[in-house]
C-alpha cells in the first residue's frame, strides 16, 4: 500500500511520515534529498531541471519500495501535475491511502524558516507562496483530511491508522 501524504510545504508531511515509519512501521520514503541530487545534477551538468527526467530517476526507487515493503509512504506538495500523476499511478498499482495534510499558510511558513535548509529544495518565498496555493487548491478524493496544527505525533499516528485500518488494503 502506497500512504501519499499531499500537501504544502512546511504541511509537517515528513513529521507525519517519519512518524508512522516509527510507530506504525511503516517505510517512510522521503524523496526530497533524491529530488535534491537530481536538481544538483542538473545544474552540475549546466541544464535545466526537467521533472519527466527526475520522474524517471526517482520514482522507479519508489516502485521498488512497494515491492520490498508492505506499506510505504511518500509526500508531495501535489504543485507538480506530473509527479502527483505518477504518485496516483503508483498507488493504484499496489493499493492507496491518500491523505491530505493541512496547515495555514503562516503556520507552513514559520516552520520552514526554522528547519534546516540543508535537507530541503531550496524556494524563494514568493514560490512557497505559489506552491502552497497550488496544494490547498488541489481536488482528489482524500481519504483522510489532517488539519496539521497543534497535534501530537500520537493523535496524528492514531488518525492514520484508523485510516489505514478502515481502508481496503
Amino acid at each position: 500500500m502506497l500512504i501519499l501524504l499531499v500537501g504544502p510545504k512546511g504541511s509537517g508531511k515528513s513529521h507525519i511520515g517519519r512518524a508512522l515509519e516509527q510507530h506504525l512501521g511503516v517505510f517512510f520514503f522521503h524523496v526530497e534529498p533524491l529530488w535534491m541530487a537530481f536538481n544538483a545534477e542538473c545544474a552540475a551538468a549546466g541544464i535545466p531541471v526537467d521533472i519527466s527526467q527526475g520522474i524517471r530517476k526517482v520514482h522507479p526507487e519508489i516502485a521498488a519500495a512497494l515491492t520490498q515493503h508492505d506499506r510505504v509512504c511518500v509526500e508531495t506538495t501535489g504543485a507538480s501535475v506530473e509527479i502527483l500523476e505518477d504518485l496516483l499511478a503508483l498507488g493504484e498499482r499496489h493499493g492507496m491511502l491518500r491523505v491530505r495534510i493541512e496547515a495555514p499558510l503562516s503556520v507552513c511558513m514559520e516552520r520552514i524558516r526554522h528547519r534546516d535548509p540543508e535537507h530541503q529544495i531550496p524556494m524563494a518565498e514568493d514560490m512557497i507562496r505559489r506552491v502552497y496555493q497550488r496544494s490547498v487548491a488541489l481536488e482528489l478524493p482524500f481519504d483522510l483530511i489532517i488539519e496539521n496544527v497543534g497535534l501530537s505525533t500520537e493523535v496524528l499516528v492514531a488518525r492514520v491508522r484508523a485510516a489505514i485500518d478502515g481502508s481496503s488494503e
